[in-house]
């Protein structure tokens, strides 16, 4: 099974509507329009369970699209426990997160539910 963010960033990517909208756990070098990213902040893990923290990023050419993008991912989000594994998302924060005052984006923090184990 691959890791939490990897997963996560293969789903969004399927997602409809987010079509054309590169989601990656890295920022790409030669930045486009507008791009999510994904990384493991936290979380606590036992022998059967792991709660990841994840920071999804939401890059825009503004702040009010990216803002927009951010609004859009979370309603993509609510559909994270069709993911294999996947028990719980539960959204925790979004917030105004620019990398710089010309580079624009919106963070939200998830802490996901995920069973180590494949059910039978």
């Amino acid at each position: 099974m691959p890791n939490t963010e990897t997963q996560l960033a293969q789903w969004l990517s399927k997602q409809s509507e987010l079509d054309g909208i590169p989601v990656s756990l890295d920022a790409p070098p030669q930045h486009p329009e507008r791009f999510i990213t994904i990384e493991r902040v936290g979380g606590g893990e036992t022998k059967l369970i792991d709660t990841p923290m994840l920071a999804i990023q939401c890059w825009a050419g503004s702040r009010v699209k990216a803002a927009q993008l951010a609004d859009l991912t979370k309603t993509v989000l609510e559909r994270a426990w069709q993911l294999p594994n996947v028990a719980r998302i539960d959204v925790q924060s979004t917030i105004n997160f620019p990398l710089d005052e010309s580079t624009p984006r919106y963070q939200i923090t998830v802490e996901l539910t995920v069973h180590k184990y494949d059910a039978a």
